[in-house]
């Protein structure tokens, strides 16, 4: 069982409000516009409040040699963020939004940045509604996924300045909470159906004995009183289920049109959340195939969902077209076209080869993840991001032994059918989770395809199944006989740095071996309290065990203070 925490809606609260004080922290003690992109999603928001208008994108917009000058010189006041504009092209829903605080603040950044902190706390919420959704009888695993959301440093950076990229997450969570949704309603509908075809076929019995009954037993008026009472009973059984059946089909019309509201919402705020219109298609295709509908009702909920999201969307798609010509529905074209002087993947692969690339890609990639602040080059100690990168892998061992322990259960679970059932139906929406993964991960590779963008912050559309994997994986990592086990990998692996480091003349790696050995004490240190738990009361277990699986989730904060403190603050403010 994993560990397990009493009023988990007391908890997530408190999540919240940690959130709210970390996000504004960030958001007033990070120097202005010392976040990448901001100055652009500063001016498209002050043009939309000055103008009533949505701005057009031109050549001149991207000055890179004055935005190289204002970001080496620290954004000086007497230089002016005015001339940075590339930003233009984007959909314009969060500038609407913005617009009216922009207006009523007098262009206060600061105002501004606290909007986007407010959206980031939906998103917080949300990342423990999906993760509890999924894992309804595991409230821990939602409260840690809350928590990785809410605490992890780059992604605070990120929902504390002006940008479209919190709505989108946000709107995307929303999007993959109802699709989760789907997946799990879809057992349950099957279910009333099937009942009302079963009483169907009672009521056709009950009348036909009622028949025979009435035929040779004239004289039984009594019996034949019950048998018409039966009928009665299962006619209003049908029309109960006759309206059972008549409210589903009305909350699937509700929820296809939500849908739809929220993918046309998506389409005007950001186009990295664009996967969650083949997520939505792969969903209703699904279960259309799982249903066996016909092709009508495909028509019908597919018309549900498509035209509420094109009446959002499309006038925005028509004005890109006319101002920019086809095919540049989303801008992106024109944005292409004018930045120039920005690093691009041929040109870095021409210089430094292919090692050279992929080594930055991963390695760049991981730590901009966890924080990589200002315009990318405020770092954290590199001793923060070993031990980070030792916190994946054990999470990420964990996972793949939880992975295995499922399959495991499923497989014995072949003569239990509601088991069976709720197994496939967690599986769906873990596949649905993955899916997600991918699809940002596939958006991540094909933009880098043309521009070098290894920012983990692109990532941050796969945030909230990053973050329950990480916590499914944590719980399962410190679990007897697993915390040994991976203690005793951790100390091999501590064998092989030592080895390397006199091996190669560099000396003993003495940070990364003390990580490392800390780490293995710590895992050995939760297995074996653990393990004399075993003979005490099941509440005192279940408190050891909270206390173990919150200590990375504790930890997660102190590290988000120190990146603000230790890292951005002392950096960036001259």
């Amino acid at each position: 069982m994993c560990a397990n925490f009493a009023r988990p809606r007391a908890l997530l609260a408190l999540v919240l409000l940690l959130y709210v004080a970390l996000a504004t922290l960030f958001a007033v003690f990070t120097p202005p516009w010392q976040a990448p992109d901001e100055p652009a999603h500063y001016n498209y928001v002050g043009y939309v409040a000055a103008h009533g208008d949505f701005p057009v994108l031109q050549m001149g917009d991207y000055p890179n040699t004055y935005l190289e000058e204002i970001k080496a010189r620290g954004f000086p006041p007497d230089l002016s963020v005015a001339p940075i504009r590339y930003e233009f092209h984007q959909p314009p829903l969060y500038y609407v939004l913005a617009a009216p605080i922009f207006s009523l603040a007098g262009g206060d950044l600061l105002a501004l940045r606290l909007f986007s902190v407010v959206l980031g706390a939906g998103l917080v919420f949300m990342a423990y509604a999906i993760a509890r959704r999924v894992c309804p009888d595991r409230p821990a695993l939602a409260l840690g996924t809350a928590a990785f959301v809410a605490t992890l440093p780059q992604h605070l950076a990120t929902v504390s300045q002006v940008g479209n990229d919190v709505l989108a997450e946000l709107l995307f969570a929303m999007t993959l909470f109802v699709l989760i949704g789907e997946l799990r309603g879809t057992a349950g509908n099957c279910g009333e159906l099937g009942g009302t075809r079963r009483n169907s076929e009672e009521l056709g019995g009950a009348k036909e004995r009622s028949t025979q009954h009435a035929t040779r037993n004239t004289r039984h008026a009594t019996r034949n009183t019950q048998h018409a009472t039966r009928n009665t009973q299962h006619a209003t059984r049908n029309t109960q289920h006759a309206a059972r059946n008549t409210q589903h089909a009305t909350r699937s019309t509700q929820h296809a049109v939500r849908l739809g509201l929220l993918l046309g919402l998506i389409l005007v705020t950001k186009t990295t959340a664009y996967i969650a219109l083949p997520l939505a298609g792969g969903v209703l295709v699904w279960l259309w195939w799982r249903e066996r509908v016909s092709l009508r009702r495909m028509a019908t909920e597919a018309a549900q969902v498509a035209v509420p999201a094109a009446v959002i969307a499309l006038p925005w798609f028509v004005r890109n077209i006319l101002t920019y010509g086809w095919p540049d529905f989303f801008g992106l074209i024109r944005h292409d076209a004018i930045v120039l002087g920005q690093p691009r993947t041929a040109e870095w692969l021409a210089q430094f080869g292919w090692n050279g690339y992929l080594e930055r890609l991963i390695t760049f990639t991981f730590k901009s993840f966890w924080g990589v602040f200002g315009w990318l080059g405020v770092f954290m100690d590199s001793r923060v991001y070993f031990g980070l990168a030792l916190l994946s892998a054990i999470a990420a061992a964990g996972l793949l032994q939880n992975a295995k322990r499922k399959t495991q259960n499923a497989n014995g679970a072949t003569d239990h059918a509601p088991r069976t059932t709720q197994y496939a139906i967690r599986n769906t929406q873990y596949a649905l989770l993955i899916l997600s993964t991918l699809l940002t991960c596939l958006v991540y590779a094909w933009y880098n395809v043309q521009f070098v963008q290894h920012q983990g912050r692109y990532l941050f559309t796969a945030l909230i199944p990053v973050a329950l994997a990480f916590a499914v994986g944590w719980d399962r990592a410190v679990r007897p006989p697993n915390g040994r086990i991976l203690a005793a990998g951790l100390v091999v692996f501590g064998f092989g740095l030592a080895a390397w480091g006199v091996l190669t003349g560099h000396g003993l790696p003495k940070w990364p071996l003390a990580i490392t050995v800390v780490l293995a004490g710590g895992l050995a240190v939760m297995d074996f309290g653990q393990r004399l738990m075993e003979g005490r009361s099941r509440s005192t277990q279940h408190a050891v065990r909270s206390i173990f699986f919150a200590l990375p989730f504790a930890a997660l904060p102190l590290l988000a203070l120190y990146a603000l403190f230790g890292a951005i603050v002392p950096q960036l403010i001259r």
